[in-house]
């Protein structure tokens, strides 16, 4: 039976948005964030934090069970008034946009550092930006489709690289399990929670959902399976490389797919991961993008976010080529970034 189309998400396109907007941290600096002071338990900091997430998220299903037909931006007004509400969005939209701006010179810098060395930074951004605010501008329910089209393929391509790595894992790193401390790994919990909290910003688009049901099992179950594969792909950069060396590493998954082969025939697969992952991070812009938009629209009163789009993406294309110490940017504004929310 072919479901009439009411422009809306469902269970199946939430769940892959949470997936590229939160597992797809595995990839970048994230893990070096988290190692920083977790050492070689650094792979217990995303459970701590989803649980502190978890329980901030069950809060707020109770506020959309209260509010049906009103989504995050909506209930902020509600229970603040317009100034605090004003304040409270505006808050939300620089620190999303800040963290937008980091996170996409991030990939750029990746993309320059490891497989386009003679391509100037600025074209690497150009075209990372210029691919998510194409396919921010045809909407969430497009974003949403195109994330649950290339979800499984992705998702397994992301798991094909577990069993490749496991002949050169080495378990005893992951010793003494308590790293630095259980008073330590808490703090750390809390701290890291932006590394799980899309979960609560994505929630601006509650009304976009076609039930309460499905937002809330795809939210939970996406952010436990995000949980899970951070963790995991944690213990193996662990286990690969000690968190001694890890540290000095600035990407340990793209260094980790030039370790990894398939025999002789094989050993070189590192361009067939990063075609993938260059289609996943395209994909995972677009829904920061769109986000940023919908942000907005509730601050200025613009009827569609198509209209913030362009100006949002030249925003961030100027701000992204700003920073002169990058790495130290990236690691500030991620330990303390989306901590205000």
């Amino acid at each position: 039976m072919i479901k009439k189309y009411d422009g809306k998400i469902g269970f199946r396109e939430l769940l892959a948005i949470i997936f590229f907007c939160i597992a797809l941290k595995l990839s970048d600096t994230t893990p070096l964030l988290l190692l920083d002071e977790g050492l070689n338990a650094a792979w217990l900091v995303p459970i701590l934090s989803g649980l502190v997430i978890f329980l901030s998220f069950l809060f707020l299903l109770s506020l959309f069970k209260l509010y049906k037909n009103k989504d995050l931006t909506d209930i902020i007004y509600h229970l603040t008034g317009k100034f605090f509400g004003f304040v409270i969005i505006l808050m939300l939209f620089l620190i999303l946009l800040e963290y937008l701006v980091v996170s996409i010179r991030d990939y750029a810098d990746i993309l320059s550092t490891m497989f386009y060395l003679r391509t100037p930074l600025k074209y690497l951004l150009l075209m990372l930006i210029v691919t998510a605010f194409y396919v921010s501008h045809k909407g969430i329910n497009i974003i949403g489709s195109l994330c649950w089209l290339t979800y499984p393929l992705m998702q397994g391509v992301v798991l094909l690289l577990i069993p490749l790595a496991l002949k050169d894992l080495d378990f005893s790193y992951l010793f003494p399990l308590g790293g630095p401390g259980v008073k330590t790994l808490l703090k750390l919990g809390i701290l890291h929670t932006s590394v799980v909290s899309e979960v609560i910003s994505l929630s601006i688009f509650f009304t976009q959902v076609r039930s309460y049901k499905e937002f809330k099992n795809a939210s939970l179950l996406g952010l436990g399976l995000s949980i899970l594969l951070i963790t995991v792909f944690m213990v193996i950069y662990i286990s690969s490389y000690g968190y001694t060396v890890l540290s000095t590493l600035n990407y340990p998954h793209h260094h980790l797919t030039r370790l990894v082969g398939l025999g002789r025939f094989a050993k070189n697969l590192e361009s067939f991961f990063l075609g993938f992952w260059s289609i996943a991070i395209a994909i995972r812009f677009s829904i920061y993008f769109y986000t940023l938009a919908t942000l907005g629209t509730s601050l200025i009163k613009v009827k569609s976010p198509n209209t913030l789009l362009p100006y949002i993406a030249v925003v961030v294309y100027i701000l992204a080529r700003l920073p002169e110490n990058y790495t130290q940017y990236v690691f500030s504004i991620r330990k303390v970034g989306l901590m205000v929310l």
